[in-house]
């Protein structure tokens, strides 16, 4: 699927659905031996936080190019 650079801006989510994804990572974390849920989500961001932010500058510098 393709997204433009549009839908990148900022998402706002009610309280029910933070809480539904700060349930996630407890489950994640349930199921690794020794990890914490503030750690899966640290992991998570930090490793794809900035491969997400790359290709939003590319499709970004593609658009102006």
């Amino acid at each position: 699927m393709e997204v433009n650079s549009k839908e990148w801006g900022f998402i706002r989510m009610s309280e029910q659905e933070e809480d539904l994804i700060r349930r996630i990572w407890g489950l994640i974390a349930g199921r690794i031996p020794g990890r914490k849920p503030e750690e899966i989500e640290r992991f998570w961001v930090m490793r794809h936080g900035e491969s997400f932010a790359e290709k939003r500058l590319k499709r970004a510098a593609g658009e102006r190019g």
